[in-house]
């Protein structure tokens, strides 16, 4: 199977941040065909500072508003990413760590070594980073 590249992507939040708000905004560009999820793991760190972590797509009887989200079954997150993200958790956030396959990327780097070219880099800026960008340029 051709891929093309993958991102990760680590959200943080309050334990109270409601699941299905988020899945709807996951679900939405899945079904749509923009993106593939390929793993997705839930984590929290209760008050006392105890971690959890679940991997999605391997659990069973989850919340029904994380149900019918379409996760491939793949572990690319290993333990180790898990510990650095449970690193960057406050004792009461949650947090989900998203890795995720753009399907028009993948589309692209298949036509673009069709012509003989490989793609080199594949940079992500991060939003607080363009918005500097951006205000900088205007000025």
């Amino acid at each position: 199977m051709e891929r093309g590249p993958v991102e990760i992507l680590f959200l943080s939040m309050a334990d109270d941040v409601e699941l299905g708000d988020l899945a709807a905004v996951l679900r939405q560009p899945v079904e749509s065909g923009v993106i593939r999820i390929i793993d997705c793991v839930l984590m929290s760190k209760d008050a006392g500072g105890s971690f959890r972590a679940l991997d999605l797509e391997e659990a069973e009887g989850l919340p029904a508003e994380l149900s019918g989200l379409q996760i491939d079954a793949n572990d690319l997150l290993s333990d180790a990413d898990i510990e650095t993200f449970a690193t960057a958790l406050e004792p009461g956030q949650a947090g989900l760590a998203v890795v995720y396959e753009q399907i028009w990327a993948r589309e692209a780097v298949g036509r673009i070594r069709s012509v003989g070219a490989e793609v080199e880099l594949f940079l992500r800026v991060p939003p607080e980073d363009v918005d500097v960008a951006f205000a900088s340029a205007a000025r």
